[in-house]
């Protein structure tokens, strides 16, 4: 999803500062900047990564084990891939919501935009009466024996929110409507704000300034200040909490792995697990930001994420959103089509989208068509297999062996949730997502 946005451009943003803190207050913002945080939670964790590294002001950033994870990816030989195709898609995972951030005034997500090809456009065709739409130039040819043909597609969302909405940005990037009751009342009396210390500046917003505003959202309780007033960033590092499940809705599908853990401290060193526990790990490069909140009950602990996540749940749909369907973009996405395995443990789903396309007719006319989607083997995941891989290691190494022993456990949703969540806020992501498995066997020492 490279942006085309010509460097000179820029958006403006207002920011209330309270100059005896040197601290923002709120920020005053309307439809192109708070598009463009609204997409911070439709990007997948492999993209997330992958921005995390790139050159900017604030340099790279590291989030838990998320960037030892993308880097694992990266540095696998080509023989442990059962697709050559499977690195590059891990590396660069589509976004399930590509057609809304089209429209972006900065779209920091420099993947490629999806090349679409029709499978038939043979009006004559006995075989089929509806265009379907793939990613693949190769094989599934229409039984007519037409050759696939490349199209444009063309996105009628222009962003999430209403184009005459204006909001309210907190430090921590809630946002809220833009009204009298917000802004003169609850958030300068919850601030311990009076007027007389506050001042309105104006900042320019430029596409760099987005990338350093993602790392600061990603590690900062306070990105706005962070970004704004030339403070240096104050990167907290987020404590690790368990993740809780209620209801294990994928209890069926369970993962055996044998943990290698150390005596002394109870730390596990390794994991040897079958294939699904590898896939399941690299998996996580390909959920959308939102929906791994989503799935953790608002409670990622990922710097100002959450807080940005529940403000848009609480916004008002009709008024403030072009549409239901754009908040649940936002607040619950799904996989892209080519990421759904039929051994997910993880309740991410597939993306239910419309696709329309513009293609050449007859009349040499540009015709509207509705296509639906046709996954092709190339893509299709019905193993869910990645990698032929059986070993993980958590940050910890040791050479007692007297000091080490073996424990097998079993996987399930909530030890899945665990490890994603330890992933992404420290850097034992085993031993803190796994470690209600561990009780036993710290009181056995």
């Amino acid at each position: 999803m490279a942006s085309t946005t010509e460097t000179n451009e820029y958006v403006k943003l207002k920011l209330l500062v309270n100059e005896e803190s040197n601290k923002v207050v709120f920020a005053e913002a309307g439809k192109e900047f708070v598009d463009i945080l609204c997409s911070f939670l439709t990007m997948p964790l492999g993209t997330v990564a992958r921005l995390m590294q790139k050159d900017s002001s604030m340099g790279p950033v590291s989030v838990g084990c998320l960037n030892s994870l993308y880097q694992t990816v990266k540095d696998l030989n080509k023989e442990c891939l059962w697709k050559d195709s499977d690195k590059e898609m891990l590396l660069q995972p589509k976004n399930s919501s590509e057609d809304y951030c089209s429209t972006l005034k900065f779209n920091i997500d420099d993947s490629q935009p999806t090349k679409y090809f029709i499978r038939c456009l043979n009006s004559y065709c006995d075989y089929s009466s509806t265009l379907y739409l793939s990613t693949s130039m190769d094989d599934e040819r229409c039984k007519c024996r037409s050759a696939k043909r490349s199209v444009v597609l063309k996105h009628f969302h222009e962003g999430f929110v209403n184009s005459d909405a204006s909001f309210v940005i907190t430090d921590d990037l809630k946002i809220m409507p833009n009204t009298m009751v917000y802004t003169s009342f609850s958030l300068l009396k919850n601030s311990g704000i009076v007027t007389s210390s506050t001042k309105e500046m104006t900042v320019i917003v430029t596409k760099e300034k987005v990338l350093d505003l993602l790392k600061c959202a990603l590690v900062s309780k306070s990105p706005l200040t962070d970004m704004f007033l030339g403070n240096k960033p104050s990167i907290e590092r987020s404590s690790f909490f368990s993740c809780e499940v209620e209801n294990d809705l994928n209890a069926d599908i369970q993962i055996t792995v044998e943990l290698v853990i150390r005596k002394s401290d109870g730390k596990i060193l390794f994991a040897h697990g079958e294939q699904d526990f590898t896939d399941l790990l690299l998996s996580f490069l390909t959920f959308p930001l939102g929906g791994v909140v989503c799935k953790l009950g608002g409670c990622s602990s990922i710097g100002s994420i959450d807080g940005l996540y529940k403000s848009i749940v609480e916004l008002d749909e009709n008024q403030c959103l072009k549409s239901k369907e754009a908040k649940n973009r936002l607040v619950d996405p799904h996989l892209a089509k080519e990421y759904i395995s039929s051994k997910q443990i993880l309740p991410i789903n597939q993306s239910r989208v419309n696709y329309y396309c513009y293609y050449q007719g007859q009349d040499s006319k540009q015709s509207i068509v509705d296509c639906k989607f046709f996954i092709t083997n190339e893509y299709r995941r019905d193993e869910g297999k990645y990698v032929e891989m059986h070993l993980v290691k958590d940050n910890e190494n040791t050479r007692n062996e007297d000091d080490l022993k073996k424990k097998v456990v079993t996987i399930g949703m909530k030890e899945c949730l665990g490890i994603l969540k330890a992933a992404l806020t420290s850097t034992s992501a085993l031993t803190n997502g796994l470690s209600h498995l561990l009780t036993e066997d710290m009181e056995e020492n």
